[in-house]
């Protein structure tokens, strides 16, 4: 799968899942709503040979949120598929059931974009401190830290 016939054959297995654009020799995206990345990402695997997971993107682009799976296989073409998220309700069934490795990436962007997985088996923090804010996701654009009394040094007196 390369060049303009891995983009052929890309079209053939997930252009019914939405836009399907060749963004480098060696890079196809796949842009589709929510509800159909599950499947598209079991077809990718089960007839592309994408079987391995780079990584997942996360972004706020202010509007919507931006999730991005990145996949490959013995072909070494990056095959991505994205979907766009709402603000007001940021959720998204989970991957790591048929791609194991997808549940630490969901972990994280569970902890600073506060996108939800559902039916992840274990989604709790990983990367903020167990006693940071249940409400506050650092990388969503419209975060601000709320502030907080300074500490003071052990044997310091208070002002």
């Amino acid at each position: 799968m390369s060049g303009a016939s891995g983009l052929e054959e890309v079209r053939k297995v997930l252009e019914r899942f939405g836009t399907v654009e060749q963004v480098r020799s060696n890079r196809i995206k796949v842009k589709t709503v929510p509800e159909s990345v599950r499947e598209a990402l079991f077809h990718a695997q089960a007839l592309l040979a994408c079987d391995r997971l780079i990584q997942i993107s996360a972004l706020d682009n202010g509007r919507t949120f931006e999730l991005i799976y990145h996949l490959t296989g013995p072909h070494r073409t990056v095959l991505a598929i994205a979907t766009e998220l709402p603000r007001e309700k940021p959720e998204m069934p989970t991957i790591s059931d048929i791609l194991p490795p997808a549940g630490i990436y969901e972990r994280q962007i569970y902890d600073l974009l506060g996108i939800v997985f559902t039916g992840h088996p274990d989604l709790k923090r990983i990367i903020l401190n167990e006693d940071w804010p249940k409400d506050e996701f650092p990388l969503r654009k419209d975060w601000k830290p709320k502030p907080r009394p300074p500490r003071k040094a052990p044997g310091e007196e208070a002002l």
